[in-house]
């Protein structure tokens, strides 16, 4: 799905939201919580599999179906928490993958991790 896929979604969602009255529970911290705890559900589901390579998760249908539920479940909280904040998602990550750029220059990067 593309990101104008994506975006063109949020409308959607703040229709959901806005006929169940939800906003009153959309507070930062709210959405912000859920949004971790939906990553924290997405993360178990890898929990004590070590280096698993993409094609063994996606050769496991079960298992790709609950995680394809949970980067659903991450995906509209971020949209609900960067709407309501005023965040433009496009150009945050535009910002943030121009800055990571400038501190992780390929050429010294290339097939090295690095933790700083």
């Amino acid at each position: 799905m593309s990101g104008d896929a994506v975006e063109s979604m949020l409308p959607k969602l703040l229709k959901f939201r806005r006929e169940r009255e939800w906003e009153q529970f959309h507070l930062p911290k709210e959405l912000a919580t859920a949004l971790s705890i939906e990553a924290g559900e997405l993360l178990e589901l890898f929990l004590w599999r070590e280096h698993e390579s993409h094609e063994e998760v996606k050769a496991d249908p079960k298992r790709m179906k609950r995680i394809y539920e949970e980067v659903a479940d991450v995906l509209i909280y971020l949209m609900f928490l960067s709407h309501d904040l005023g965040i433009d998602l496009p150009a945050a990550i535009a910002s943030k993958l121009a800055k990571n750029e400038k501190k992780y220059p390929a050429s010294e990067y290339r097939g090295r991790f690095s933790l700083q």
